[in-house]
């Protein structure tokens, strides 16, 4: 039995697509406030549903019993609840799931965790990194992934732009290599984790087929749609000042996020042996396939 936690989200949701495609046993870990149509979905699967919550201790124990394998793709960053923080769900929730995993004998936790190293300090940055020590230090065995910059967040219509009506968001000068990648390439390797003993105690960095720049992107989706876009630069100095006076914890992290990416400058990762495959000029074509 495999226990995905987070199930009900965008990655989580296609982690279990893809291990139930492989005949696992999947358990998915859903809120009591989660969208029943969500939850249906992972049913329709094939995969079991518990409810619990990371802040809740006993839902955790009876959620990872009979669990070899556990699987945390949580984050609040874009599904925050009434309650939720980085320090209490995505830092000490996590951990305790780890605490309730090794408890019920589980074999392996794999964490989706990202790597902070060439972005600015966040209470985001800093629950990961809490958690990624706190495994590493657990006694169990573990998988740590520390994917780049999602496709679908960052080339999507909230922070990228919408091509069929406005312009296209570019985070200071664009001219640094990003290695994007797909969600459905990080349930990939997730998967590939869960499945593959040689995954087992390494934290894994990866990056999509290539690193591009923001600008380089601009001009894919040019191609895809068929037409030029305006570009709105955003200026890395004002994502900067953002980053140093915010106060609310979600603000400190997307400023910080932002100002990141447009400091980041770094080719892909080398990993053969993972399952990625979707360049940033097939996810265009997708969107622009999609919109038309």
């Amino acid at each position: 039995m495999i226990l995905v936690a987070g199930s009900t989200g965008n990655l989580g949701s296609e982690v279990v697509r893809q291990l139930r495609d492989k005949n696992e046993s999947v358990r998915g870990l859903v809120r009591e406030t989660s969208a029943p149509e969500k939850v249906a979905r992972l049913r329709e699967m094939g995969a079991e549903t518990t409810v619990g919550n990371l802040r809740d201790r006993a839902s955790l124990d009876e959620a990872v019993r009979g669990a070899r394998t556990v699987i945390s793709t949580v984050s609040i960053i874009g599904t925050a609840q009434e309650g939720d923080s980085f320090t209490d769900t995505d830092a000490a929730g996590n951990i305790a799931l780890i605490d309730a995993a090794k408890a019920a004998g589980a074999e392996h936790f794999i964490f989706v965790s990202f790597d902070g190293s060439s972005f600015p300090k966040t209470p985001l940055f800093d629950a990961k990194e809490a958690v990624d020590s706190y495994l590493r230090s657990s006694g169990m065995g573990y998988t740590i992934l520390h994917p780049p910059p999602f496709m679908e967040i960052w080339l999507g219509p909230m922070l990228f732009g919408d091509p069929s009506s406005g312009p296209l968001k570019v985070y200071g000068k664009g001219d640094g290599k990003v290695p994007y990648i797909s969600l459905r390439d990080v349930a990939s390797v997730v998967v590939h984790a869960a499945t593959n003993p040689s995954a087992r105690n390494k934290t894994i960095a990866f990056g999509g087929p290539e690193a591009v720049t923001q600008r380089e992107v601009v001009r894919t989706f040019e191609d895809a749609y068929g037409k030029p876009f305006e570009v709105a630069e955003v200026p890395e100095q004002a994502l900067e000042a953002q980053w140093k006076t915010a106060q609310n914890p979600f603000e400190k992290t997307f400023a910080g996020l932002m100002l990141g990416l447009a400091r980041l400058d770094a080719d892909s990762p080398s990993n053969p042996d993972l399952p990625i495959k979707t360049t940033v000029r097939e996810f265009a074509r997708s969107r622009a396939g999609a919109a038309s």
